[in-house]
């Protein structure tokens, strides 16, 4: 029997020696799991958001699952006007950011939301991501990287236009009309042509229209309708605002210096992916969104090439002015101009 009992304790030490072995190996695997909070302001029914979404999953994926993001669309973690604050601090890990919500913040970056600066959507995304990630002129990812984030790709919105609760079917209509506008630059176009400025983050249009604290609200074609703002504002202009291309997905530095270089290579990967993607999008559902408000009763204005004329005047003042003022402070916005100007053309060949 003792020797019975001596065996068996053999056997025993030799399990509880295994487990004790294969223990640290089970914490290693688990530890491996990077899960990453990613903050979205927008709902997924909303085009962006859903590409978004795609973006996180596709980071799983080709992490081998070693990357989770959890993604929290619809403000459901942060305001849109907390993003970056709470990407910075570490409340998300990954933030989809609108620096006209913030325009202390990175105020070079306020170039790329400049009215009509970006004609159309896809050159200008090519723009943004080759200025920004790529080029020699790195002062946009140093000033990012200071205030305590990373950049991680660009998106952006198409065909920005007013949608309203009553006819602008010229230039003289904007006089005395509450037009939700963000940033700092557009409202001194809204004011320049008679209109009064509303500062207001996207969720809160719809309700200031159907309540009349709005008359118009500065948007792109698909979010209108994927918002239901035709519901409340029944009048589209069309007059070719631009496609702002400059919006970023920032990730918190000390979070994304912690990933491996492999993750770092996947999100950089996906991101560029993403931009793509977004274009082509964009391209089949704006011409979608229109006929579909147009279904609903929305009706739909162009201006006259006079007007037209006069608004191109009045956006490249704002371009003008913000470069001036930028150079005053020290920041190269100018050159910083000159050459997303520059890379729009090269990528509209």
């Amino acid at each position: 029997m003792s020797l019975t009992r001596k065996a068996l304790c053999g056997v025993l030490g030799m399990v509880v020696a295994g487990l004790a072995l294969a223990m640290p190996g089970q914490a290693g695997a688990q530890q491996a799991l990077v899960v990453l909070k990613k903050a979205d302001y927008t709902p997924l029914t909303n085009s962006r958001a859903k590409v978004s979404k795609w973006w996180a999953e596709e980071v799983e994926k080709r992490t081998g699952g070693k990357v989770k993001i959890e993604y929290f669309p619809a403000e459901t973690l942060l305001k849109a006007a907390d993003i970056f604050e709470g990407t910075r601090s570490g409340v998300a890990d990954i933030g989809v950011w609108v620096q006209a919500y913030n325009p202390a913040v990175s105020p070079i970056s306020a170039l790329f939301t400049l009215p009509g600066i970006s004609p159309t959507f896809r050159p200008a995304i090519r723009a943004v991501h080759e200025l920004v990630y790529t080029s020699d002129f790195s002062y946009f990812r140093d000033e990012l990287r200071k205030l305590g984030v990373e950049p991680l790709y660009s998106w952006g919105v198409a065909d920005q236009e007013l949608i309203s609760t009553k006819p602008l079917a010229s230039i003289a209509a904007l006089k005395g009309l509450k037009v939700r506008v963000i940033g700092r630059e557009w409202p001194k176009l809204v004011s320049a042509h008679g209109g009064t400025p509303v500062a207001m983050p996207w969720p809160e249009v719809y309700e200031a229209l159907s309540r009349g604290t709005l008359d118009a609200n500065v948007g792109f074609v698909t979010a209108n309708r994927d918002s239901k703002l035709y519901e409340v504002a029944k009048h589209h202009t069309r007059i070719r605002l631009g496609a702002p291309a400059g919006p970023l997905a920032i990730m918190n530095k000390q979070a994304w210096d912690r990933l491996p270089a492999e993750a770092q290579k996947a999100m950089r990967e996906v991101g560029r992916e993403f931009t793509e993607r977004l274009a082509d999008v964009y391209d089949k559902e704006v011409q979608e969104a229109v006929k579909e408000m147009e279904a609903k009763g929305v009706r739909f204005y162009e201006w006259s090439a006079e007007d037209r004329a006069k608004l191109q005047a009045s956006m490249e003042g704002v371009w003008e002015a913000w470069a001036r003022e930028a150079e005053a402070k020290g920041i190269p916005g100018r050159e910083a101009m000159r050459r997303y100007v520059e890379l729009q053309k090269k990528h509209s060949r």
